[in-house]
């Protein structure tokens, strides 16, 4: 008699024919099959007139989760007590696509059993599915296993006094599934179960992805929708011809038996869709995050809501450390008031922390009501890394010779507030300083090189300041660059008159003549000459590079004598391969690159003969000798570096009237200099 009923409900012989299940193994194969999956998406043709895909997945949603749970209680009889369905409403007036749904429904329970050709049936479900979008087409599938699923078991609940329910259960044959008897065939419907709600899962994150990426059109592609929706219709598939052998009258021993592995591909599939939808919605909030910043920093009006832009303070209402008196602190501290933002990666150079430290400690800044906050950005790390030994260790160091604000740790910086900061405020690797009055407008985007270049005497450090200083025509840009910290009782070499010899090159051997050069050439001459080789000493390009920086942010003109000197000698190290420079005190007579010199010392024996004649000085002759020749340069050319923030539109060239050209050049000097 059950058998009757079951050809009558499925309209299947079941005695003439099972279903097999290499049907499943089939399926399986289908989700690596990269020609199926194109074939599927060719016979993509989508009409203008969509459902609502969101609507309808909520209907299947409130389905597949009641029938589910119905199953649990069945599979795990004794096990804790369903959790109530939060059943969620479709939008008002919504009206599912029934006709294809019963369609697809058929196709999902009976042709497939009936051809034993699931390619076949797979390519009959795409075309009946073409003219709906991607996720439509996976919606209205889940919509039809939903109908089959829940149907079905919402039988198993109904109670005695429901004589109608009980025949329809009876005429279904569930009694018999639900034995407990057969406990092979309900550990299956276990496994199956766990599966229809992995594809519930997989099917929500697309429909989510699709809502949720309408206003992101450059996270479009986050998901691919196209072969997500198609491994899903290939699981329901699967599901369903499970199903359908589970209540058959009839199975063999084998049922079930590749369900564990196709499970086990479902669930890698969801895991990597829930994985590209938790990244989407992270990128999609750090683009939300990212237009809110840009609008802040755009146009701020208070200098603690900038900085709390800096950090990542929803679970750290005290981000900042004092040094000062070891305490930590809220930002809202800093209101109202001037603020350094010492932004900088975890290698901050002793030097420029000296002088910021000298810089705090002075009556001057301490009576202002100026604060300095450091910003460490962890350069090149992954997020999981920035919290290692290694990196804690090396911001402590750094941490503890702070007396002024610092972040508590570095992963409380936004990273988000980190582009910004690249993008507006040009933060490569190198060091900046950020002043901002008490509304937060930025006064001087980079103050850390009028700081290197002048201490405490560019106080306030504004631009306005900056240009006021070097507007004086006192400054000896020699005497400034060099200090008594990168050659020791240079200043006094300076003060004294005395002839010095700076020079530079990677080429060691060009270095070695000139060495040897300047050496016969002092003894011979009896001339004290002090030679300096800084090529090797790091402070001294840092002078260098922030007198050249300082005097852009200046706005001193490209051809302003001064400008040109600093220029000059950067690039002869830069482009020619090495620069040499011989002053007399604070004068510089002569500023070349290396090659040049070395001829002129080379020849040193041919024009030693006019040193004294008609007081014609060692040095005098030096520079006559190198204009006599060494000839010119048949093109000019700078080197300004992109990091100096100012870069001039137009240069006209000193030496002819024309414009000079303007040429990109990327340059990586492995961290030295």
């Amino acid at each position: 008699m059950a058998g009757i009923v079951s050809q009558m409900v499925f309209g299947k012989p079941e005695r003439n024919k099972q279903v097999d299940q290499s049907l499943l193994a089939g399926l399986l194969g289908m989700f690596d099959d990269e020609k199926f999956v194109k074939e599927m998406l060719n016979s993509h043709a989508p009409d203008e007139g969509e459902i609502d895909d969101y609507s309808l997945f909520v209907l299947a949603e409130n389905t597949l989760k009641a029938a589910t749970t119905i199953v649990d209680g069945v599979a795990s009889p004794k096990g804790a007590p369903p959790a109530p369905v939060d059943y969620k409403s479709p939008k008002e007036g919504f009206n599912p696509p029934l006709e294809a749904i019963s369609e697809v429904t058929c196709q999902l329970t009976c042709k497939a059993l009936d051809t034993k050709n699931v390619r076949e049936t797979m390519v009959s479900l795409f075309q009946e599915l073409s003219h709906y979008s991607w996720v439509g087409k996976a919606v209205v599938t889940l919509s039809s296993i939903a109908i089959y699923y829940a149907d079905f078991w919402r039988l198993a609940q109904v109670e005695p006094s429901d004589k109608l329910g009980e025949s329809v259960a009876i005429l279904k044959g569930l009694p018999a599934i639900t034995k407990p008897a057969d406990a092979t065939k309900i550990q299956v419907f276990g496994v199956l179960n766990e599966m229809i709600k992995i594809i519930l899962d997989m099917t929500g994150c697309i429909v989510e992805f699709e809502q949720e990426s309408k206003d992101v059109p450059e996270l479009s592609t986050a998901i691919d929708i196209s072969t997500s929706v198609t491994q899903i219709i290939i699981s329901i598939l699967a599901c369903s011809i499970q199903f359908t052998t589970l209540i058959s009258v009839m199975v063999d021993e084998s049922k079930g038996k590749d369900l564990p592995a196709f499970a086990r591909k479902v669930n890698m599939i969801n895991h990597t869709i829930k994985s590209q939808l938790e990244d989407f919605k992270q990128k999609k909030e750090e683009i939300r995050e990212y237009q809110r910043l840009q609008r802040l920093f755009n146009a701020p009006t208070d200098n603690v809501e900038l900085i709390k832009a800096f950090f990542c303070i929803k679970d750290e209402p005290q981000p900042l450390f004092l040094g000062s008196t070891k305490t930590t602190d809220k930002i809202d501290s800093l209101r109202r008031k001037n603020v350094l933002l010492l932004i900088s990666d975890l290698k901050l150079s002793s030097y420029d922390l000296s002088i910021m430290v000298n810089i705090y400690n002075r009556p001057k800044f301490q009576e202002s009501r100026y604060e300095i906050v450091w910003v460490p950005i962890v350069v090149d790390q992954k997020e999981t890394d920035i919290d290692t030994t290694t990196t804690k260790q090396q911001f402590e160091d750094l941490q503890t010779q702070m007396p002024w604000y610092s972040a508590r740790y570095p992963s409380l910086i936004n990273k988000v507030a980190v582009k910004i900061v690249r993008e507006k405020w040009h933060f490569q690797q190198e060091t900046i300083v950020v002043a901002l009055d008490p509304q937060g407008k930025v006064e001087c985007h980079n103050a850390v090189h009028m700081i290197r270049m002048w201490g405490l005497e560019a106080f306030p450090f504004t631009d306005s300041v900056v240009m006021t200083i070097w507007k004086r025509r006192d400054i000896s840009w020699f005497e400034l660059l060099l200090n008594d910290s990168m050659i020791p009782n240079i200043q006094e070499a300076i003060k004294l008159e005395k002839l010095i010899f700076l020079y530079g090159s990677e080429d060691a051997k060009l270095v070695q003549e000139l060495d040897e050069g300047i050496k016969k050439m002092a003894d011979d001459s009896g001339t004290a000459i002090n030679a300096f080789n800084v090529t090797k000493v790091a402070l001294f390009w840092t002078r260098l590079e922030s007198c050249m920086f300082s005097m852009m942010q200046a706005q001193i003109d490209v051809l302003d004598t001064l400008m040109q000197d600093i220029l000059k000698l950067y690039a002869s190290f830069k482009k020619d391969g090495g620069f040499a420079l011989l002053a007399k005190g604070s004068r510089v007579v002569i500023s070349c690159t290396l090659s040049s010199a070395s001829k002129v010392v080379a020849n040193y024996d041919e024009w030693k003969k006019v040193v004294g004649i008609d007081g014609m000085t060692i040095e005098t002759a030096f520079k006559v000798q190198h204009d006599q020749s060494v000839a010119p340069e048949t093109c000019y050319h700078f080197y300004i570096p992109n990091t100096a923030g100012h870069m001039p539109e137009e240069v006209k060239c000193p030496v002819c009237p024309r414009t000079m050209r303007k040429i990109i050049k990327f340059e990586c000097c492995h961290g030295a200099h």
